[in-house]
């Protein structure tokens, strides 16, 4: 009994979490980044890079970048929580074999996208941005760097991958609420 609450716990616990800070991110943290640093017209230079035009978008965008790294980090904990909690349901054979598979499949999915966005994607966007200096007030694609274009490029794959995300998070939590608990 104390196994199978525990592995609920860990499920719902980390999914919930995750798809929390998720919502936080894009809701209250991006924007309101942003909107500030827009609203008060803030600019200045970057003490890394000198060179670099900055206006508002820059600073908007480094202070979400530094929080995206540190989201990520807590997602690493999430996906960790979730997988051992996976491995007690597994191993005690706590609710029905269809659901356990169902969420086996889904934290396999949140993994793939997981690895994708924050690992693969988000490493680079880092790299560009932490090591090129981006002019974000150029807005004519024609006068844009290669790696400005490849930034560009790559922001709404990881919006549009981390969304996905959010919906398997979502499944998570359900499949566990309401599959789970069926008898077998």
């Amino acid at each position: 009994m104390f196994l199978s609450r525990t592995a609920r716990f860990l499920l719902v616990a980390s999914a919930g979490l995750w798809l929390g800070a998720a919502i936080m991110l894009g809701f209250g943290v991006a924007p309101v980044n942003f909107g500030v640093a827009e609203q008060w017209e803030l600019t200045g230079s970057n003490p890394v890079m000198p060179e670099q035009n900055v206006n508002y978008r820059t600073i908007g965008g480094e202070l979400t970048g530094l929080s995206i790294i540190r989201m990520n980090q807590l997602e690493s904990v999430f996906l960790m929580l979730m997988v051992i909690g996976l491995a007690i349901m597994w191993s005690k054979d706590y609710g029905k074999r269809n659901a356990r598979i169902t969420l086996s499949v889904l934290v396999l999915c949140s993994a793939i996208l997981f690895t994708v966005y924050a690992l693969w994607i988000g490493a680079e966007m880092t790299e560009i941005r932490t090591t090129v200096p981006l002019d974000f007030s150029i807005e004519d694609d024609a006068l844009k760097s290669e790696h400005q274009l490849r930034f560009d490029a790559l922001h709404p794959w990881y919006t549009r991958l981390m969304g996905l995300n959010m919906i398997v998070l979502a499944s998570i939590l359900a499949v566990t609420e309401f599959r789970l608990t069926e008898s077998r």
